[in-house]
């Protein structure tokens, strides 16, 4: 998986300020990596270590404040998601 995976997601709010970016299941099972694969995600050239997990039975990629910030992205706002 040299190229990672590519899609379209809205950034979720969940709560008072933590956000979120939806994983398609077929996404995830791609990735054949079980169900809380570590990846490297690519939101708006900015790029972090994180852990898809399972919420609510939807897998998301966490987006911290000072990620969003570094990406210049909020909360309801459709970015392209790479992940490795």
């Amino acid at each position: 998986m040299s190229d990672g995976i590519r899609f379209r997601a809205t950034i979720e709010l969940g709560g008072k300020t933590a956000t979120g970016i939806p994983v398609p299941d077929e996404v995830v099972a791609a990735l054949a990596a079980g169900r809380r694969p570590a990846v490297r995600v690519t939101v708006a050239a900015h790029t972090y270590r994180t852990t898809i997990a399972s919420m609510g039975g939807r897998f998301m990629i966490p987006l911290s404040a000072e990620h969003r910030a570094h990406a210049g992205v909020a909360a309801g706002d459709e970015v392209e998601v790479h992940i490795e």
